[in-house]
């Protein structure tokens, strides 16, 4: 049942916390109590081990999407997401940590609502709602459909919007109030005012704004998305990328454009799991780019995303243990890591997906949207010169190029109805494995409430 896992995880993942984290069973009586208790529900979210947010699951819409291929099968979880072969035997964590979050959140929003400094308080509070909405929204990309996408499954989340009894056994929402919260959390966050300065590694106003813009586009909620994505292009603190400094923020903590990104350090949630040992020659190497996509983004050299890929088809010194094959640059490891593939920042959201979120959402309500594609290829492209015009496909293949290996290519297509083609399956709206089964765990203790994804029997 969800309420025993999640209180289980909240107790368990944190036997390790950094010193500025605490368990949300630990008492709350003061304000510095309660920025703790926020820094431990990141901790778990992002805790250092197989399928959370921090490792496999961060890259999973790469891993199915179009323009990924496995160098090599060490027997780990990215290729095992690359070939749709996940069970509900082996999804726990994927939907643990994030639930595990999710009950530390509402712990402290609950003892956050008993302290005597409210006003002290309340930018805590707003992060906390901001924090929620994020862990669901994940929880939605991987469990559920999107809600454009056209599926026929229209089953959301368990919804859990507070501190449940031990004993409570929760059902699945429907898909449009699975969103309908996502937004209603974010909104929460934003209509504060609350934590716009740039606060590296939360989600601060200006990052609920812009995943409040994602879940609008995912919900078909055109509008509104154009007119969040279009409040952080004007009004936030966050500066592109150029075509200078592009190949040089991978690297970099806080960089101009990054509105929310995941931290790890060499002593926070460090892990073989990360995406930077999936996307090393010398690591699992089960993640790298197709040697199509390699030639494709190398047709324009004036483009400087093309220098984001790289060829390892040459093992240097004929090296065994050297995966040969085409690889992502952006996981170099952080600045100073002591093992940089096992220590890069999660992207979560950058100030790019605005202009490429507008442009969408701009299309979608029959208006042009040129001049956000324009915008961000001028950062991106060497003497680049502005269409009048662009297409779905045009706005989608800007999104390979800007997004690849950030966890965003293959909801894109699904999003639009498309289908993706891995190499291994080709998926589409109607295909049951464009979402994760629930893990058999929940399904079990739930006495039949919980009903399993079609297609994983239950």
């Amino acid at each position: 049942m969800l309420a025993c896992l999640i209180m289980a995880a909240a107790c368990d993942a944190l036997d390790q916390t950094p010193s500025t984290s605490v368990t949300t069973d630990t008492a709350i009586t003061s304000v510095e109590d309660l920025a703790n208790a926020v820094n431990g529900a990141y901790y778990v979210a992002t805790y250092g081990t197989m399928l959370t947010v921090a490792s496999e699951m961060s890259i999973y819409a790469d891993l199915v999407g179009p323009d990924s291929y496995q160098p090599a099968s060490s027997g780990q979880n990215a290729s095992r997401l690359a070939g749709f072969a996940m069970t509900a035997n082996d999804t726990y964590n994927a939907y643990y940590y994030l639930y595990a979050a999710i009950a530390s959140v509402n712990s402290a929003l609950e003892k956050a609502a008993l302290l005597e400094d409210q006003d002290a308080a309340a930018p805590y509070v707003a992060e906390l709602y901001a924090m929620r909405g994020l862990f669901h929204f994940h929880l939605a990309t991987y469990f559920a459909p999107i809600p454009t996408s056209g599926s026929e499954n229209q089953s959301g989340l368990v919804l859990a919007d507070k501190v449940f009894d031990i004993e409570y056994v929760g059902k699945r929402a429907s898909l449009a109030d699975t969103y309908a919260f996502i937004i209603g959390d974010f909104t929460k966050a934003v209509d504060t005012g609350l934590n716009k300065d740039r606060n590296t590694g939360h989600v601060n106003y200006w990052a609920a704004l812009a995943l409040r813009a994602r879940a609008n586009l995912y919900a078909g909620n055109y509008s509104a998305a154009l007119t969040d994505a279009e409040e952080v292009l004007e009004t936030s603190p966050y500066k592109l990328y150029t075509v200078e400094n592009y190949t040089k923020v991978w690297s970099q903590e806080g960089a101009d454009e990054m509105i929310m990104e995941c931290l790890q350090t060499d002593t926070y949630n460090a892990q073989r799991y990360a995406p930077g040992y999936y996307a090393s020659p010398r690591g699992y190497s089960e993640y790298g780019v197709s040697p199509e996509f390699y030639a494709w983004m190398q047709s324009d050299p004036d483009d400087v995303r093309s220098q984001m890929v790289a060829d390892c088809t040459v093992a240097p010194g004929g090296d065994p243990d050297y995966h040969t094959g085409y690889y992502p640059l952006k996981y170099p490891g952080n600045a100073g890591a002591s093992v940089p593939a096992y220590v890069n920042n999660i992207k979560v959201i950058r100030l790019s997906e605005m202009l490429m979120i507008a442009a969408e959402a701009a299309l979608a309500q029959g208006h042009d949207a040129s001049p956000y594609v324009n915008t961000l290829r001028r950062n991106r492209i060497n003497g680049y010169a502005d269409v009048p015009s662009v297409t779905l496909d045009d706005i989608l293949d800007e999104r390979r190029k800007e997004f690849f290996a950030e966890g965003q290519i293959a909801f894109d297509f699904w999003r639009n109805g498309r289908t993706v083609n891995n190499g291994s399956l080709v998926t589409g709206p109607q295909n049951y494995r464009t979402v994760l089964p629930l893990p058999k765990e929940e399904i079990d203790l739930s006495r039949g409430l919980l009903q399993q994804n079609p297609g994983y029997g239950n």
